[in-house]
């Protein structure tokens, strides 16, 4: 898969068009203008959201985190480790770390989140059973534990390919209320843009038409909370729902004191749903 930079979502969200009636069920039967419609919905939607929701198909490659490397030695011989914890340093006497609750080597890969799927681990070259690991979900992402027998490698070489990759699906999935103003939307992006052989019913810009006695109110583009809070208001209530204050992007802390985020990529899905 060639790398891709993305400035938005990653593929069309789910689309319930059942308030459209002739648009196609199936994704692969929808004409280019239905796509590109779904497209533009979901970009908007995603926007007007903070990014919040749909899936992107990433890769990572991780150095696993270790429990069993001690640094210090306790008068009794138990080992200790210094762990960063809540912004604080502690010598534990085991590899317990701020996340962890285990005193026994784990062999953890952490995933950056929120984790929806794991779909395929290679090691070496090789694609792991999925049966030999277990992903257990955290508040922060993922922690993808080897159940085997075997472990991660301890060091990764980036020099060398499929040394140790996790490819998955990162995001949280759409939500029915969101699919249903997704479909609405491009609904309605679609019948405008079909309305005239030329390209779009209404002229970019226009702000009132009058047609056979009846009046047309268009807010121009670019006001897309105008737009769908006068003419869809249904789809413009679910955004208010998951984003009162009209928030542009979420919050992210930074810290020298935090380890690097893995080598990674970001791609489109393959399936969207």
């Amino acid at each position: 898969m060639p790398d891709e930079v993305l400035d938005g979502p990653c593929g069309p969200w789910p689309l319930d068009a059942s308030c459209c009636p002739g648009w196609p069920e199936d994704p692969a039967e929808w004409s280019p203008g239905q796509r590109a419609a779904a497209e533009i919905a979901t970009d908007v939607l995603w926007r007007l959201t903070a990014g919040r929701y749909g899936l992107c198909e990433e890769v990572i490659r991780p150095c696993r985190r270790g429990c069993d490397e001690p640094s210090l030695t306790a008068g009794t011989g138990s080992p200790l480790r210094p762990v960063l914890d809540g912004g604080r340093w502690y010598n534990r006497p085991c590899g317990c770390g701020p996340s962890g609750c285990s005193c026994v080597p784990l062999c953890v890969i952490d995933l950056p989140g929120p984790v929806h799927e794991v779909l395929e681990v290679r090691q070496d070259g090789q694609v792991v059973d999925a049966s030999g690991y277990v992903l257990h979900r955290t508040s922060s992402g993922g922690r993808l534990i080897r159940t085997d027998g075997e472990c991660w490698p301890d060091c990764q070489r980036l020099d060398r390919p499929d040394t140790l990759s996790v490819r998955y699906l990162r995001g949280l999935d759409v939500p029915a209320a969101g699919r249903r103003a997704a479909g609405q939307l491009a609904c309605e992006i679609d019948k405008l843009c079909a309305g005239a052989p030329g390209g779009c019913a209404l002229p970019t810009g226009t702000k009132s038409v009058t047609r056979e006695g009846v009046t047309y109110e268009v807010v121009p583009p670019g006001s897309w909370p105008e737009t769908l809070e006068a003419h869809l208001p249904q789809a413009w209530a679910w955004v208010q729902l998951v984003n009162p204050h009209r928030v542009r992007q979420h919050a992210a802390v930074f810290s020298l004191d935090l380890p690097p985020a893995p080598v990674s990529a970001r791609y489109r899905p393959e399936v969207t749903w």
